[in-house]
């Protein structure tokens, strides 16, 4: 216990502000792997974030987590909800959430100490500045503690999605691995600045393609098309459907980025576009128990939609944030 304590808290004593949580938070989860799932799939392929940390927000519905990359541009959202817990028990001393930013790395490689069986029992106890976690085994057990860095007051939430009345371009794919094989057709192709245009057009047969993903460097290019044989629940908003399509353009690296992981792990999945052109990608994750829901948003180019900034925070940044069971929309 001695080694492992101080393999994993070494790394973590930077950062830590002078103040200690009021609130509590203690529950259990019947695999350690589902958070590790849920984990994975928020950790950004991100080179200017080497030490990568999301923001973990508590609550009396569970734990959310935020990460978002260093342009801002890419979102992605993970939530397990309290009847996932087989225990779980939120203290707010008075608040009705409680922030706090967990490092990624030193904290996955403690949740893969054991395998996919092994119980998770996490506490962040009042008065202190670190997560406490135990895993168990087949009788054996690893307690670990972490340093958190614990946040004074909420972060600017992010814009509203969907506006009030819009109506939203969806499609589903009937097996979520297909969107995973379309994205990885492209990861030769990935360089800082090379472009990833999505097209989405409506049904004129069953072979006919209804989305077409397109990229192109001075040397290379590639192309994807998925056709109404592999889609469902295809809707295309109205200004889309009178124009014959959209497009819309967006950084490669920024979509590879924020969603192959989550593609890779899913079994469900739904991808949505506004009319600004910022599109959800809504994953339920593979789980030992309850689903876990993981939802990537990547901004448009800025020249490409017409908006200043492909900030997420810049794009309705006085709009009100809405809640993860009408982000999600499953």
């Amino acid at each position: 216990f001695r080694e492992l304590n101080r393999h994993v808290r070494s790394p973590l004593w930077y950062g830590v502000w002078d103040m200690v949580l009021a609130g509590a938070v203690e529950c259990r989860l019947e695999s350690a792997s589902d958070l590790a799932t849920l984990l994975n799939a928020l950790t950004l392929r991100d080179k200017e974030q080497k030490d990568q940390r999301v923001i973990c927000e508590a609550s009396e519905n569970g734990l959310k987590f935020t990460a978002q990359s260093a342009g801002k541009d890419v979102t992605v959202l993970g939530w397990i909800f309290k009847d996932a817990f087989t225990e779980y028990t939120f203290d707010g001393a008075g608040e009705e959430h409680l922030h706090f930013k967990l490092p990624v790395a030193p904290l996955l490689s403690c949740l893969n100490i054991f395998s996919e069986r092994a119980v998770l029992a996490m506490r962040f106890p009042a008065g202190a500045h670190e997560l406490r976690f135990t895993l168990e085994e087949d009788g054996a057990t690893t307690e670990c503690r972490l340093r958190t860095l614990l946040l004074d007051e909420a972060p600017v939430p992010i814009a509203t999605f969907r506006a009030e009345n819009e109506r939203l371009s969806i499609f589903r794919a009937k097996q979520p691995e297909i969107w995973h094989a379309a994205l990885s057709e492209f990861h030769e192709l990935e360089a800082p600045d090379v472009v990833l245009k999505v097209t989405f057009r409506p049904a004129t047969a069953p072979d006919a393609p209804i989305v077409t993903l397109r990229a192109s460097t001075i040397g290379s290019d590639a192309e994807v098309e998925l056709s109404q044989s592999s889609l469902e629940d295809v809707e295309l908003a109205e200004h889309a459907a009178v124009a014959g399509q959209i497009t819309h353009s967006y950084l490669l690296s920024s979509v590879l980025g924020g969603c192959l992981k989550a593609a890779k792990e899913s079994r469900g999945l739904k991808v949505r576009f506004n009319q600004e052109g910022v599109m959800s990608n809504q994953f339920i994750l593979k789980s030992r128990r309850r689903q876990l829901l993981c939802e990537a948003l990547i901004c448009p180019m800025a020249e490409a939609a017409g908006i200043k900034t492909s900030a997420m925070g810049g794009m309705g940044a006085n709009m009100q944030s809405i809640p993860a069971e009408e982000s999600i929309g499953f």
